[in-house]
């Protein structure tokens, strides 16, 4: 079961929450990371949606569309209120393999599609990519320093691995969080890409889902800034 803050008690949604759907590839880390958010905001609610039966991104595609669009789907993406479906995924060997530009382009479409089938919504990115290179774990990073590594060999060992060492205690997921702000910054701040407009290493999309999520509980996190100094 993924633990969340214990710092007090989680707020129940409003009628009109502005909700943030979470298509992930990993099982534990980043549900933990998520669940910090979940209930922060009576006017947030995040939703995170692990893999079942694969983690590539064609694999996340197939249970978005079990989950939001096949007719036994278990959420419906609400347009007007603003609803976003974000998929969290790592460049690992996805992008070499081919499978994250599909991914991208079945985002495009869907977001296309909002004003054909409503007519009164303005089309506004619903569906997004939130890519990391080499994986999730360089947003975590972004969390507690400022510039990318220098001393990572990509050759010699995971990133996660080398995250582990320089930060000694792991990543605490009940109170890193609250530096979501300095993460945006921080990440923003080192975003690339290479000549072929591919995800530079080191770089992550997740400050544009941070953003999102920041927007909505900025206030809550400077009162737990206090609370978890």
């Amino acid at each position: 079961m993924i633990q969340r803050r214990r710092d007090y008690g989680k707020k129940n949604p409003s009628r009109d929450a502005h909700k943030v759907y979470i298509v992930c590839e990993g099982r534990k880390t980043e549900p933990s990371y998520f669940a910090f958010f979940e209930g922060l905001s009576s006017n947030l609610q995040v939703i995170t949606i692990p893999p079942t039966t694969g983690t590539d991104p064609l694999k996340l595609l197939e249970r978005a569309k079990q989950v939001f669009i096949d007719d036994d789907r278990v959420h419906s993406v609400d347009y007007t209120h603003g609803d976003t479906v974000w998929f969290v995924i790592d460049t690992d060997t996805w992008e070499t393999e081919g499978k994250i530009t599909p991914l991208r382009k079945f985002c495009d479409t869907q977001n296309k599609s909002i004003t054909k089938e409503f007519d009164e919504i303005k089309q506004y990115s619903a569906w997004n990519v939130a890519q990391s290179n080499p994986c999730f774990e360089i947003w975590l990073y972004y969390h507690l320093m400022e510039t990318p590594p220098e001393d990572y060999a990509p050759q010699k060992e995971r990133f996660k691995t080398y995250f582990d060492k320089v930060l000694p205690g792991g990543f605490d997921y009940d109170r890193h969080p609250k530096y979501l702000a300095e993460a945006i910054n921080n990440a923003k701040t080192n975003f690339k890409r290479d000549e072929d407009k591919k995800l530079a290493l080191f770089s992550t999309e997740m400050f544009l889902l941070g953003t999102e999520i920041l927007g909505f509980v900025k206030r809550d996190l400077d009162t737990l800034k206090n609370k978890l100094a």
